[in-house]
């Protein structure tokens, strides 16, 4: 049983560290239309952005 929990318990915050990964880039706002697509893409290394930490996209 114990084991049980600790697997719920390691996989209920695992599930939640993706909702509070940093934003890579100060000027895209979490709320913007176009947060997501940016942050995938930057994890992917598609985008890098510039060297002050903006898009400017």
């Amino acid at each position: 049983m114990k084991k049980i929990l600790a697997i719920a318990a390691a996989a209920a915050l695992t599930a939640g560290v993706s909702a509070f990964a940093a934003n890579p880039f100060s000027d895209v706002s979490t709320d913007d239309w176009a947060y997501q697509a940016v942050s995938d893409l930057s994890d992917q290394g598609v985008v890098e952005g510039y060297p002050d930490g903006t898009f400017k996209g």
